[in-house]
């Protein structure tokens, strides 16, 4: 038997499939807008609360403006993969709206994110406060060490607030830490920081500081990173802030 008799007619299939398409795709978009919906109606109504929080959890001190936050996220954050980002020229966090690829985009990643982000809005305007400017500053002449130490540090810290609100603990190790600089990136020639380093590890450098001194360890790591040297000794320069914070 000829299976053509058999088959419904072209025209027929090709309905069938768009509809299901569309039907598809309308269900994802519901989808998409129900979880942003959600993410924003969150943060619209617990900004402030959360922000109280990490005041109380942390020993910090926001300033009485609250930050402008967008749903959507810069193109070029976008292509890394990031689900938020800060302008500190601007004072503004950007959130992503939705992954289309779950569980990229939920609810628990949309919290600690916002926790991440004000992070960064909190030593930028805690810097603007003390000296006028914004933080962190990249200038265009830096060493790559000098780029890296204040990454570690404006990294580290955003990561120590966030874990400190989810009570994610410390895994990275003092055998983790580079044992040159060229482990801090992916390559000499594409000087990318390595994530895991400057996320984990920046967390693990800035810990024990912020631990017992709160905000006046902050603002200690903000205006003194890690110099080349000890950039590849992690406890001599955890020992010098440790020191010079316990004479003040």
């Amino acid at each position: 038997m000829d299976i053509s008799q058999q088959a419904p007619p072209f025209r027929l299939v090709k309905r069938t499939v768009a509809a299901g398409m569309m039907a598809a795709t309308i269900v994802l978009a519901t989808a998409v807008e129900r979880k942003e919906g959600e993410v924003k109606v969150y943060v619209n109504q617990n900004l402030e609360n959360i922000i109280q929080e990490q005041e109380e959890k942390i020993g910090i001190q926001y300033p009485e403006e609250l930050p402008r936050i967008h749903y959507y996220v810069p193109e070029d954050v976008a292509k890394m993969g990031s689900p938020g980002s800060y302008d500190y020229k601007t004072n503004n966090i950007h959130l992503q709206s939705a992954f289309l690829e779950p569980p990229g985009w939920d609810f628990s990643t949309a919290k600690d994110t916002i926790h991440h982000e004000l992070a960064h809005y909190y030593m930028d305007k805690l810097s603007e406060r003390l000296v006028d400017e914004d933080w962190p500053k990249y200038e265009d002449d830096m060493t790559l060490a000098q780029m890296l130490g204040i990454k570690l540090i404006s990294e580290g810290t955003a990561t120590y607030i966030e874990r400190k609100m989810n009570g994610q603990e410390d895994t990275f190790t003092d055998k983790d830490w580079p044992k040159g600089i060229r482990g801090f990136v992916f390559h000499p020639l594409l000087p990318y920081p390595r994530n895991e380093i400057i996320y984990n590890g920046g967390f693990h450098l800035v810990k024990p500081i912020i631990d017992q001194y709160g905000e006046r360890g902050i603002k200690y790591l903000m205006f003194d990173p890690p110099q080349e040297h000890e950039m590849l000794n992690l406890p001599l320069y955890q020992q010098r802030m440790l020191e010079e914070l316990s004479d003040i």
